[in-house]
């Protein structure tokens, strides 16, 4: 039998269940939904309009609304269900989001 620890289920230490799983994978897909939809909403012109060509600025100030707006209704959603959701649910949007955008293209701006 393999047993698989889950941190971050609740604020005691257990082994996670068939049940902690499905829940977590609800998470992760809530996230990249959000993240996805993020990606189509929020403009990046105003970031790089403000910053000039100061483009890490602009990008870095641009990924943290990105993920701000998909992690806001997660965060909302899973508090109190995941614990820490309010604590790492950004770090882990921003983890994703670059996944989605790099691995997947999602959200790609392409110029020629």
């Amino acid at each position: 039998m393999i047993s698989v620890a889950a941190p971050s289920w609740s604020s005691t230490a257990r082994l996670g269940t068939r049940a902690d799983m499905v829940l977590y994978q609800q998470y992760v897909t809530d996230l990249i939904d959000n993240i996805k939809k993020a990606l189509a909403t929020v403009d990046p012109t105003p970031y790089f309009a403000k910053y000039g060509n100061n483009v890490w600025a602009a990008s870095q100030q641009y990924l943290a609304a990105v993920v701000a707006y998909a992690s806001g209704p997660v965060i909302k959603k899973y508090l109190g269900v995941l614990a820490a959701a309010d604590v790492y649910t950004a770090s882990t949007t921003f983890a994703i989001l670059e996944s989605v955008r790099l691995d997947l293209g999602a959200g790609s701006q392409v110029h020629a």
